[in-house]
């Protein structure tokens, strides 16, 4: 992998059906429609740049792939398709 910077991985998450809950650490639950779903990720305050390890366990927090994860920053990934994912993969259910 390579670095990608927080505020990039924030900014794509907040887009993409993900809301914030400040805390110590940043977390970002993925909603779908107006229900919470299990999905989520922290972001830490301090870190500028999220690196492989990082990048790592965010990608697994997130239930995807590595060029998913990139594709989910970079937008190729839409909302839609990425729940699609997750209802697919069975990380979520949707009525």
């Amino acid at each position: 992998m390579s670095a990608i910077k927080t505020k990039d991985i924030r900014s794509a998450l907040l887009s993409k059906g993900f809301r914030s809950d400040n805390r110590h650490h940043e977390y970002l639950w993925l909603f779908v429609g107006e229900t919470q779903t299990s999905v989520k990720t922290r972001l830490s305050h301090g870190k500028s740049e999220y690196g492989d390890d990082l990048l790592a366990q965010v990608k697994n927090q997130l239930g995807v792939s590595k060029k998913q994860l990139f594709d989910l920053v970079a937008c190729p990934l839409t909302y839609e398709e990425y729940v699609a994912h997750l209802v697919q993969s069975g990380r979520i259910k949707t009525e």
